[in-house]
């Protein structure tokens, strides 16, 4: 066979002689290595090139010196790495010097280099063909990831990343280095970094044999794995504008767009023991460091470092220990000091594992598979396994002999970070996604609880759940108290600034969204959540826009058509003063209080329209309802609905819609559809033109039509897709998802002689003068 002859390679010794050469071949240097010693030696005034060319005669040799070849590649790790303590150092400046040694060694051709020692089995087929790596193969390779991670925070981290994923097949080799002990953690922080870097997410079937990787993962390497699988099942990076429903709707229905975050859930989920495995080591590990006699779980953690400081020395060598080596948990403490398994990596590594994996569960909740992850949680017993691992939780965190201690730079004296907090938050977003419109949310109770609320259900009339016998108390919490009211209790005595606060108000709200259950609001309301969170507002000025959302959010599940949470309401409102300062509460901060009031309506006018079916039943107050209630009261006066719709329709444009402000269109959808209901629609508009024009701009009036026709234009593109489920908006208000259709369509109709559309009232006055 005929085979091209192969250039000559430039004269190493001389550049002249090399330069002539190149006139005739073409051929010139492409390396540092191939410069004369001499050259390379004058080419920086740093020993980058020296380095280079070292890795590069490393990279092209499979039978180096593999001890050698480590020391030189630890060398580099110590160049990127700070030793000083942060607390001495100038902020500005502290990694100055690590900067610019990345930077030298990317323009130097250093992390090309890398790569190729990285694929070391695709550059030698033949070598390599049929061998299992060895463990220096594996050393090496852990230690170029450890540089490479290092690099990534510098001024060229997006270049290297963005290197590195244009690279044929080095990803997935990457996802190959998760299954080895030596390389899982460090692999599994880089692949994490460079998908944090793409602008699209990662489709796990490009991966080879990704299905057969996650099965062969031991339960460790599988918890690390995690890191990557909330980068992959998050829907955070699906849409270029991560914030407006507008941008999302029409990126989501352009042509091409691809939901990668339900396909790689689709893969996973179809990997039989993936959930199992994640509920048992979410639940079912040992929960560390927990000392006797502790209060806080800060106390716990300073005595298991201070622990760890004094036994550390002893424990670990002076000398390198190679066999010991693991990417992430073995490191220098000093540039010039051996390699040794550092105890507080292990122990932040197994934390942060632990988060992710609880961060996971909660992910494959949120997909369009959500039903089905609800039924296999269940049937998992993840419901008792939360509950008891939410007995192991410390929630006095800043209480005890080390509360004075000094804090990390920038935190308050107020300051509740402990490293559990972070664990502690994503275990409380689970179990608001586990029971949100869920089937199985009763499982949050135990046997004793359940036997209560069905008593209580027994006498809810026409509100009474049908489902509670089918309740399976095998999969229900253990002992007298359910994971429910353990976090009712604890919520009752944080502190109203806390950070918990609103993950705990949420997990409660989540239990009580969907068909209003009679039932389990007044087993909460026995428990003091209503008489708390009320409470909480009317004495103190809650300055937290989330804790206060929360906590309206969650009032608004509690009172919805429940005239004995309403007679609870009064009870707390006793005087016009605290009236006043909820109601002002309630009106500053509309976008957050605006659940609460749509539950005042909704509850209103199903009080109004009650009829012989709640006659007998132990809650048939319709006269307490529409001559007691303060707060029904409030809400029934046609002018202040009026105000109500004005602002909350001023509030938002389509522009500016997100998940967290529509809710404030929905909430004058039901204002309007009742007065659909009763033939007032075209009273309401009209009112809302005439009465509010003196509030407007010139032209104003017409404007503000307009900008609500368009947002209800929206509203129809939004909710009446193929791929929304609308069942929440129906069980929630109680009015079917026709009528919600049915009243937008009224309103946004074309017919400019229809009193009831809006389009009506967008037509300028015939004096109008335009210019």
């Amino acid at each position: 066979m005929y085979r091209p002859k192969p250039r000559s390679a430039p004269n190493r010794r001389s550049v002249f002689l090399s330069h002539e050469q190149w006139q005739y071949s073409g051929n010139s240097y492409k390396r540092l290595s191939q410069l004369p010693e001499h050259i390379l030696e004058g080419v920086c005034d740093n020993d980058i090139p020296v380095t280079v060319t070292k890795l590069d005669h490393y990279s092209l040799d499979p039978f180096c010196d593999k001890e050698q070849f480590f020391q030189d590649l630890k060398s580099i790790l110590g160049r990127l790495m700070n030793f000083e303590s942060r607390r001495g150092q100038d902020e500005t400046g502290a990694d100055d010097e690590q900067n610019k040694y990345a930077v030298s060694l990317f323009k130097s051709g250093g992390v090309d280099i890398l790569v190729r020692i990285l694929m070391f089995p695709s550059m030698f087929p033949p070598f390599t063909k049929n061998r299992k790596e060895s463990d220096s193969d594996l050393r090496i390779k852990a230690m170029v990831l450890e540089i490479l991670t290092k690099m990534t925070p510098t001024t060229v981290g997006e270049q290297v990343t963005t290197y590195l994923m244009e690279q044929e097949d080095v990803l997935s080799y990457m996802f190959t280095l998760l299954a080895h002990q030596k390389t899982f953690i460090i692999a599994c922080q880089l692949i994490e970094d460079m998908l944090q870097s793409k602008k699209i997410l990662l489709d796990l079937n490009k991966i080879n044999n990704i299905q057969a990787l996650i099965q062969c993962l031991k339960d460790e390497q599988l918890a690390n794995f995690c890191r990557i699988l909330a980068v992959a099942i998050s829907d955070l990076d699906i849409y270029d504008n991560k914030s407006s429903l507008y941008a999302q709707n029409k990126q989501k229905r352009s042509k091409g767009f691809v939901n990668v975050r339900d396909i790689n859930q689709e893969l996973l989920l179809s990997i039989p023991e993936l959930l199992p495995r994640l509920v048992n080591l979410a639940v079912s590990k040992a929960y560390t460091p927990r000392f006797p006699g502790m209060v806080s779980e800060l106390d716990c953690w300073m005595e298991w470092i201070e622990n760890q400081m004094a036994e550390e020395p002893y424990d670990n060598p002076l000398e390198d220990e190679m066999d010991d080596f693991i990417g992430g948990i073995t490191a220098p403490t000093t540039a010039e000091s051996p390699m040794q398994k550092q105890q507080g990596l292990t122990i932040t590594e197994e934390l942060v594992q632990r988060v992710e994996v609880v961060y996971v569960l909660g992910l494959f909740l949120l997909g369009k598979h959500r039903k089905k992850v609800q039924r296999k949680l269940a049937e998992l017993k993840l419901a008792p396994g939360l509950s008891d691992l939410f007995d192991q939780f410390i929630w006095k965190c800043q209480v005890g002999r080390y509360a004075n201690r000094h804090r990390m730079r920038g935190h308050n004296s107020a300051c509740e970070c402990s490293p559990e907090v972070a664990l502690k938050i994503q275990f409380l977003r689970l179990v608001h996604s586990f029971c949100d419109h869920s089937d199985y949310k009763h499982l949050l109770l135990s046997k004793i609880e359940l036997n209560e609320v069905k008593r209580i259900n027994a006498k809810a009339g026409s509100l009474q759940l049908p489902n509670l016998d089918n309740v399976n108390r095998q999969l229900m919490c253990r002992g007298n108290k359910g994971l429910l009211t353990k976090i009712v209790e604890v919520m009752k005595k944080e502190p109203t600034t806390s950070t918990f606060r609103f993950w705990l108000a949420r997990a409660v709200e989540s239990y009580l969204r969907g068909n209003t259950s009679y039932c389990d609001q007044v087993f909460l309301m026995r428990r003091g959540l209503l008489q708390h969170v009320a409470s909480n507002i009317v004495e103190h000025e809650i300055r937290h826009k989330e804790i206060l959302q929360s906590s309206f959010d969650l009032l608004g599940e509690l009172v919805k058509f429940n005239i004995e949470a309403f007679k609870t309401f009064d009870c707390i409102l006793t005087t016009k003063e605290k009236f006043d300062k909820f109601i002002t509460t309630v009106n500053k901060n509309l976008v957050d209080s605006n659940m609460f009031i749509r539950s005042l309506i909704l509850s209103l006018e199903l009080f109004r329209s009650e009829d012989e079916s709640l006659k007998g039943s132990s809650i048939n107050n319709t006269d307490y309802a529409r001559n007691d209630s303060k707060l029904l009261q409030y809400i029934g006066n046609f002018n202040r609905q009026l105000d109500y719709l004005y602002r909350l329709i001023a509030i938002i444009d389509v522009q500016n819609l997100t998940q967290e402000n529509v809710s404030c269109l929905n909430t004058t959808l039901v204002f309007l559809m009742f007065a659909n209901k009763k033939n007032q629609l075209g009273k309401y508009l009209q009112e809302l033109k005439d009465q509010k024009e003196g509030m407007l701009e010139v032209n104003g009036s017409v404007q503000f039509m307009t900008n609500f026709r368009d947002l209800l234009l929206f509203w129809q593109d939004h909710y009446l897709h193929k791929d929304k489920d609308c069942s929440a908006l129906e069980k929630s208000s109680r009015i079917s998802f026709e009528y919600w259709k049915q009243t937008v369509a009224t309103l946004v109709s074309e017919e400019q002689d229809n009193e009831c559309g809006i389009l009506h009232y967008c037509v300028r006055p015939p004096c109008e003068r335009t210019i």
